[in-house]
């Protein structure tokens, strides 16, 4: 049998190609050729064949396709059924994309080992195997866009990789035509641009090979916004300069593999120069069992972040969970250091927890480097953090900090600028070139000027401007960005006339702190008035911002923005699919904070920035925004903004406007509910509701209350609930608002629904009803038939008001609302007794969560369609359920949540007859139960499944093993859970 997706999706059986049907048929075996040899489940097939929002129908659709392949197949044993899906079998060579990656990983090992013309060999049979575009006539359908970007990117690296094996044989004439067609058709892939010049070169074309780095960096800088890396940089230096080296056969090993896409840990913006001997030492410590608290020290601009991160990548792979960045410098008090993390390793809060409570349960449970950056300035966390240590056994602590942290557990590491040449005669340039501190600021002057070169000619001025900065990096790179407009001799006398006014500066701060204050000093005045006032004025913007953002606030123009990050005092920020955004060094924002504060306008500038981020909130934070279908991309945008919006707000308490300060908590309510950062709602709003005069607002009270009851029911406070929601209520009369106060009841009527307070609900949610009626609004209306039905007693009622609200909500686009609804009723009707409606109501649910942001949602549907899917006699499906539920708890380290998953799989386990290991799953979901109530779905666990298996083992052996499973911590408990069942 053969099989091929390198091209249009085919089938041979000795020679002859199967007829396998449409476009569905075809995409479902390009599915299971994509997981060959492994099982893919119904569901998983159905939500890659018609997207996550397939309908419930979709699964048996995939089951008549799966039949009708294995009868196109002609061998039944080719595609089999397993309790975890369907598993086709595909034997060695038989499937063209794994041929094609076994022959490149082989052309990649022979030119590791010195035979270019075998790697060669083996990279075109490799590329012959394609026969065009890959999973062509399926590229529409949801799974494919990915997958088909991928397979293009490997047949491209593929490419890259024969070029160099040929490049490596000598081939250098013949590849020019081809490398030429190819740089056109991927403008932006540097390694083909370098191939290119090297052939050029080669071939005796200089000048051709210098126009073709030009095009290169044009196509790059045009259509990206991006120099040339250091790799088409250095290639560019040694074609001026002859290199001898260019004309040798080159070292040729295989290119570095590709970055992930999703970093955990931020990507620097350019290439770290020199610290080879500080990555190895700090790595060696890192290493060292001893070791959990290590700051990196030394001032502002010797390089301790990049340090911190580059180290970071190093050893991330040693640590289970990997390495995480949290970036402390937007932090303006030591107290909310908890919340910064939290945001930043996107901890979810469980009720009553706090900040630091939930940093601590999620660390606790994770083998990790933290890496802490930023930390001199919220020195009053660091006692927190000493905690952290204590109470996290697995955790190690890399900070940064111009001072030390001063705990018991701190090792400390200072940074050292980069190394000086030696002596005070400046060396010739070749021996000056491997000297750090000029290497870099080479370096960075070409990304500034191309042709920078060190020669003869500058290498004494370049010399002496590194020595005047003391070899620190920043200053370096603050000096090298003059290079577009001036000489290396040019900056070397401004820079010394800069200097010369140190002696009115403090006599008490380090000489490198007076350095690097002089060449900010330098770099500050070389601006023109406009660029000066808008440096000042950015630093309000404590989180960076988006270029339209930096424009409303500072006033400048796109040209004197433009300016300012062509000087480095800006930096571009570039992620995917998301806008450009602007940042400044904390060194850099220091500086500018002072000039900000002394000019006349900062009053003015943060009315500015208050407005600009209040219309951020106010678009993107309303329910329509976050609970919409747009969710995921307003709470992203929300996220970016997230250190502004805080400013914003600090500001508006800080002068005590009343107004200002309700209007942000007003707005910013839904998104802190919708992060589960319920501390901050509460927080936040109550030092808005303490300023004087708030009576004067009563719509912003209104909403501000509401969400405030929301976030104490969140921490289990819910018996400061009720005064809370009564005062929004008695406001919301008042204030005659139909609107306001249909918002208000219906809090009110969720919270008696949750209290089982069914007739009180009931009554709540009908006059929330009949206000939204009154005001018009279908989102009111819709959110009102919600509550109705959470408000049902019985399986009936449930039926009639989810089948009135479910399409009202949908048809407004309250996608959130209609998750937690559906997920509801299906509960309910678990607790009812009502089993098939509870699956009917689940499977609606599951293609409405799967889309939100929100794991925590996921994570409660998967739990209640397990439930669902056990008591209706799926065990199959229930055990997925439970594996993704408790997949998701270790995640997020929602201990409390672990127990539904564990007694499920428990009752899984009985219900096949392991009666042992469904009594170590009880004992370990008695362990790890930590006051999680569910007694009418725990009653009927253990009378339909656990109370039959416990009396066919014996009451001594089941109390044994029960014995053994409380015995499992949290970890291990989970881990024997998903032991042997499917990932």
């Amino acid at each position: 049998m053969e099989f091929s997706i390198l091209g249009p999706i085919e089938v041979r059986s000795d020679g002859r190609a199967l007829a396998i049907g449409g476009v569905k048929p075809r995409a479902l075996l390009a599915v299971l050729l994509l997981h060959a040899n492994e099982p893919v489940s119904a569901e998983r097939l159905a939500v890659a064949l018609w997207s996550e929002d397939a309908s419930a129908g979709a699964v048996k659709t995939v089951q008549v396709h799966v039949s009708r392949l294995r009868r196109a197949l002609g061998d039944a044993a080719l595609l089999t059924t397993t309790p975890a899906g369907y598993r086709l079998r595909v034997r060695p060579d038989e499937l063209d994309a794994e041929r094609f990656e076994q022959r490149v990983a082989g052309g990649r090992e022979a030119l590791a080992a010195g035979e270019p013309e075998r790697a060669a060999a083996l990279l075109r049979e490799a590329l012959e195997l394609w026969r065009g575009p890959p999973l062509a006539e399926v590229a529409a359908l949801p799974f494919a866009p990915s997958v088909i970007t991928r397979m293009d990117e490997q047949r491209v690296a593929a490419l890259e990789l024969r070029m160099e094996a040929d490049l490596a044989a000598g081939r250098h004439a013949e590849l020019i035509g081809e490398l030429q067609q190819l740089t056109n058709r991927h403008p932006w892939r540097e390694r083909l641009h370098s191939q290119l010049m090297v052939a050029l070169y080669r071939s005796g074309r200089q000048a051709d090979a210098l126009e073709a780095y030009r095009h290169a960096r044009e196509a790059l800088v045009e259509q990206l916004g991006i120099e040339p890396g250091a790799e088409l940089h250095e290639l560019h230096a040694a074609i001026l300069a002859h290199d001898p080296g260019l004309d040798a056969i080159p070292d040729t090993g295989s290119p570095p593999p590709a970055a992930p896409a999703d970093r955990a840990l931020p990507a620097p913006p350019n290439r770290t120069v020199g610290r080879e001997d500080e990555l190895a030492a700090i790595g060696e410590r890192l290493h060292t069992a001893s070791v959990r608290l290590l700051t990196l020290t030394g001032p502002g601009g010797v390089g301790k972040t990049r340090l911190a991160l580059e180290t970071a990548r190093t050893v991330e792979a040693d640590f289970t969970d990997g390495a995480r960045f949290v970036s402390l410098g937007a932090v303006q008090r030591s107290e909310d250091v908890p919340a910064a993390i939290v945001n930043a390793l996107k901890v979810v809060l469980l009720g009553g927890e706090s900040d630091a409570q939930a940093v601590e349960r999620f660390l606790a449970a994770k083998h990790l480097l933290l890496v802490a950056d930023n930390v001199e300035h919220v020195l009053g966390a660091a006692p927190f953090i000493g905690g952290l240590l204590g109470a996290c056994p697995a955790l190690t602590v890399l900070a940064t900090s111009r001072e030390p942290l001063a705990l018991h557990a701190e090792e400390r590491y200072p940074v050292s600028p980069l190394t000086l040449p030696e002596g005070r005669t400046p060396a010739d340039p070749e021996a000056l070139a491997g000297v750090d501190a000029i290497a870099l600021f080479t370096e960075r002057a070409r990304a500034h000027d191309p042709d920078f070169e060190l020669a003869d000619g500058n290498a004494a001025d370049v010399t002496e401007i590194c020595r005047r900065v003391d070899g620190l990096p920043l200053a370096i790179e603050l000096a090298a960005a003059r290079c577009a407009l001036l000489s290396s001799g040019e900056i070397a006398e401004r820079l010394s006339e800069a200097l010369g006014s140190l002696g009115a500066g403090a006599r008490d701060a380090p000489a490198r702190q007076q350095t690097l204050r002089a060449t900010i000093d330098w770099s500050h005045e070389l601006l023109s008035d406009a660029e000066r006032e808008s440096f000042a004025r950015f630093a309000v913007l404590a989180g960076g911002a988006t270029i339209e953002a930096a424009e409303a606030i500072t006033g400048a123009g796109l040209e004197t923005i433009d300016a300012l990050v062509a000087k480095s005092l800006l930096v571009r920020v570039q992620r995917p699919h998301t806008a450009t955004r602007l940042a400044m060094l904390e060194t850099i924002r220091a500086y500018a904070s002072e000039r900000f504060a002394a000019g006349a306008d900062a009053e003015a500038v943060r009315v500015r920035h208050y407005r600009v981020y209040l219309a951020v909130a106010q678009r993107h934070g309303t329910d329509q925004a976050l609970l919409g279908v747009g969710g995921k991309e307003n709470l992203g945008r929300l996220d970016a903004e997230v250190d502004n919006l805080q400013a914003a707000l600090r500001w508006a308490l800080d002068r005590r406007n009343r107004e200002h300060a309700l209007a942000m908590v007003a707005a910013l309510g839904s998104y802190w509910l919708a992060r589960d950062r319920h501390a901050d709602a509460v927080n936040w709003i109550d030092q808005a509701l303490s300023l004087p005069g708030t009576d004067a607002h009563p719509a912003l009270r209104v909403r501000a209350l509401c969400d405030k009851g929301w976030g104490l029911w969140r921490l289990g406070r819910g018996d400061e609930e009720s005064a809370v929601l009564d005062e929004a209520e008695a406001l919301a009369r008042r204030l005659d608002d139909p609107l306001a106060l249909s918002a208000a009841l219906k809090v009110r009527a969720d919270r008696e629904a949750r209290g089982d307070h069914l007739a009180v609900a009931s009554a709540l949610a009908d006059e929330a009803l009949q206000y939204a009626t009154a005001a018009g609004n279908e989102w009111a209306i819709a959110s009102a038939l919600s509550a109705q039905a959470k408000a049902a007693g019985t399986i009936a009622a449930i039926r009639e008001r989810v089948d009135r609200a479910a399409p009202r909500l949908a048809e407004v686009g309250n996608v959130a609302e209609l998750a937690a609804l559906l997920s509801s009723a299906s509960y309910e009707a678990l607790c009812i007794g009502s089993d098939p409606d509870a699956l009917q109501f689940v499977d609606r649910a599951l293609p409405v969560a799967r889309d939100l942001a929100s794991p925590l949602q996921w994570m409660f549907v998967r739990g209640n369609f397990g439930l669902a899917a056990l008591l209706t006699g799926d065990a199959d499906s229930a055990q997925l359920a439970f594996c993704d539920e408790l997949e998701l708890c270790r995640e997020l380290v929602t201990r409390p949540l672990a127990c539904e998953g564990l007694l499920g799989l428990a009752a899984v386990a009985a219900s096949r007859g392991a009666a042992d290991r469904a009594a170590r799953l009880v004992g370990a979901a008695t362990a790890h139960s930590y006051g999680m109530q569910q007694p009418e779905i725990e009653a009927r666990l253990e009378a339909a499944f656990l109370d039959p298996a416990r009396r066919r083992h014996g009451a001594g052996a089941w109390a044994a093993a029960v014995r053994e499973g409380t015995s499992l911590n949290f970890e291990d408990a989970i881990a024997f859970a998903l032991e042997g069942t499917p990932a």
